[in-house]
């Protein structure tokens, strides 16, 4: 007899998409290392052409450890979870925030040192980070495949992804200016027409390989005092549907960067968008601060540039805190 083992945690159209992506991109004996795989030299080469000007911009949200910013942060988070619990919904978790951070300051004489040791959350709706394979999966297994065991002793993506080399054409797709808003709105998850849209206004071709930076107004929504909530939140938050999570995939983008995530718009709650790393070992890169590098790009006359991903190498890191770089 076999053991139930609970309902399928993928879609029947997440699992289709990643049944032709084996068919098309897996070899017998041979692990697969996802949308990485696709940042070739060609590649590379696409990106170090659109660099015109010399410039570059951060797409990193800042990392915050000031204890009284934490604090301040912290007491906004909790209203935020009074105001929802005032509406029945006490379970909603508004994610982590901050890092905890030991700095050791030593002064002798007319020298000084110091060190820090760090710890961190490496995903969440906060701090700009790199998802690894080994995130999300299914069936005790990672994209590859590669088994979930392996995450307690040897599995290896981000080490990979480091010595790979995550530089490529980087193209920015401005879906708030599409809509003609401040921000995507939680009512209206973005669609495939949108990103569609937002690609054709660029003047860009999209081609495998190529980072799609999406920008939907995060900045925006939070300078206006919103709360984004965590994603085990099943509540709808601004983000892009299931359709926007068809087209990227049919992409075959090398790594995607984004600032709002999953819409979690469907019945189910499910993170459409992520549910790609295990369909076809997609590389996300969430919660990156896109504004500045939007309105720079636009006066700059351009939609495009060399993206710099590097991770750290840390074995059966399951994602890293990053610095993502665009140069223009």
């Amino acid at each position: 007899m076999t053991a139930d083992l609970g309902p399928d945690p993928l879609a029947p159209w997440v699992r289709d998409i990643a049944k032709a992506h084996e068919a098309a991109r897996h070899a017998d004996g041979v692990q697969c290392r996802g949308s990485v795989a696709l940042i070739d030299e060609a590649a590379r080469l696409r990106g170090v052409a659109e660099v015109k000007l010399g410039k570059a911009v951060s797409l990193e949200r800042e990392v915050e450890t000031r204890p009284d910013r934490i604090a301040a942060n912290r007491a906004v988070m909790e209203a935020e979870r009074r105001d929802w619990q005032r509406l029945g919904r006490p379970e909603i978790p508004l994610g982590h925030l901050e890092v905890e951070l030991e700095v050791q300051i030593g002064v002798h004489g007319r020298s000084a040192h110091g060190g820090d040791t760090i710890k961190y959350d490496a995903h969440g709706v906060h701090n700009t980070h790199m998802d690894g394979l080994a995130h999300l999966g299914a069936d005790a297994s990672w994209h590859g495949p590669i088994p979930a065991e392996a995450s307690r002793t040897d599995e290896d993506t981000m080490v990979h992804w480091a010595r790979h080399g995550i530089a490529t054409r980087g193209i920015l797709l401005d879906v708030a200016a599409v809509r003609g808003a401040d921000w995507v709105t939680a009512e209206e998850p973005v669609t495939a027409a949108e990103l569609e849209a937002a690609l054709t206004a660029t003047g860009v071709a999209a081609r495998p390989g190529d980072a799609i930076i999406v920008y939907q107004g995060r900045d925006r929504y939070e300078a206006a005092g919103n709360v984004y909530p965590s994603g085990a939140a099943a509540v709808r938050r601004p983000g892009i549907g299931r359709s926007g999570a068809e087209w990227l995939a049919a992409r075959d983008p090398g790594v995607v960067l984004w600032d709002f995530h999953d819409a979690r718009s469907d019945p189910g709650a499910a993170l459409e968008v992520h549910a790609l790393i295990y369909a076809i070992g997609l590389c996300l890169v969430d919660n990156c601060l896109l504004g500045p590098a939007a309105a720079a790009l636009r006066a700059a006359g351009t939609s495009t540039g060399l993206l710099v991903a590097a991770p750290a190498a840390i074995h059966r890191s399951t994602g890293v805190l990053i610095n993502p770089l665009l140069l223009y």
